[in-house]
């Protein structure tokens, strides 16, 4: 498997990046000690907004419950009258959409703006005839995905047509706190501007959970999957590349979004490591399995740096791992070409 694989060590200030189902920061015990943790699915969605609002002419995928109505839109404006174009539409997306289990309703399904044209030209083509979920999944398909280049990388899942189904290219760990992490409890309250004057007490209180973390997180990229005949091939060459550089920056730069004008918990890695190389994907998570201690001057970054360096040297020699490259962040842009053009060539 050819790969690129990046390694990132981030520190958050007090912060609730990723709650669970009591509104609590997500943990993990790892090493035998909890740690704080944001799951994949969230960064992964941070990630994909992010690069859409770079380039939405290569990740344009929405994932929803509701393309029955910008397909009749499409329908629309291919000449078919609105009333019969929502009607088409809606029994177009429940047949690969809609569950074989009997009393589950319809899952959602990740399209792009050129897949939905494809799936409008098929329908209009086939008009009069019973709609045929093959015959949608196979107009779906047939099409260069350039606006879907999220959808390459995040893959998508539809168990009633399995023809629409595309494993992911990218790889993503959740990320765990390099060290031991509790969630404090922070005490807050709401003053009521408009109380009388002989009203005493807050008009609200309550409490919530937050934590402060240094995180290790992984990214993959399985090459072989991104660059194949079913996922982006017949998108050329140079729009690949682009795509990839616009991932790669939003790998480092996106930031989930939980509590972000309360909270603000907007930071940049303070390392990462980007392998370009073939084998099995390979995560360095084990170089915190003994929890890092803050040094001397109270902090987790600069000791989690070098036990992921140290851990890096270890597997290489013991594994005898090579890379096509190996690079350190120190300039965003140049680090980001460098490792595009080493995985895709000039």
């Amino acid at each position: 498997m050819n790969l690129i694989e990046v390694h990132l060590i981030q520190s958050f200030p007090f912060t609730c990046l990723n709650r669970d189902d009591v509104g609590a920061p997500k943990s993990a015990i790892f090493g035998g000690v909890q740690r704080a943790r944001v799951s994949s699915q969230c960064w992964k969605r941070a990630i994909r907004e992010y690069a859409f609002g770079i380039a939405p002419e290569y990740f344009a995928g929405k994932r929803g419950l509701y393309h029955s109505e910008s397909l009749a839109g499409k329908l629309v404006e291919r000449g078919i009258d609105e009333n019969k174009a929502q009607k088409i539409a809606e029994e177009a997306i429940s047949s690969i959409s809609s569950s074989k289990e009997e009393g589950k309703k319809a899952t959602l399904l990740y399209l792009s703006t050129q897949e939905i044209e494809a799936l409008a030209d098929q329908l209009v083509e086939t008009m009069g005839e019973k709609i045929d979920s093959k015959k949608i999944a196979k107009a779906i398909k047939g099409i260069k995905r350039k606006d879907a280049v999220d959808i390459s990388l995040f893959g998508r899942m539809v168990a009633s047509e399995p023809a629409l189904t595309l494993e992911a290219a990218g790889m993503f760990s959740h990320a765990l706190s390099t060290h031991a992490a509790a969630n404090e409890v922070d005490f807050f309250s709401a003053v009521d501007d408009t109380k009388p004057k002989d009203v005493a007490g807050a008009a609200h209180i309550n409490v919530f959970e937050a934590n402060s973390a240094c995180y290790y997180r992984y990214v993959g990229l399985n090459l072989d999957l991104f660059n194949d005949s079913e996922h982006l091939k017949d998108v050329d060459v140079n729009d690949r590349r682009a795509a990839l550089n616009v991932f790669l920056r939003a790998v480092l730069e996106a930031v989930p979004g939980a509590r972000k004008n309360s909270m603000f918990g907007y930071t940049l890695p303070q390392f990462a490591l980007a392998f370009v190389r073939q084998g099995q994907p390979l995560s360095l998570i084990n170089a915190f399995e003994k929890p890092i201690k803050a040094d001397r001057e109270g902090g987790y970054v600069a000791p989690s740096i070098e036990e992921l360096k140290k851990h890096w040297d270890k597997m290489k020699k013991a594994y005898c791992l090579t890379c096509k490259g190996e690079f350190t962040l120190d300039d965003e842009s140049s680090w980001l070409d460098s490792i595009v053009t080493c995985a895709m060539g000039e």
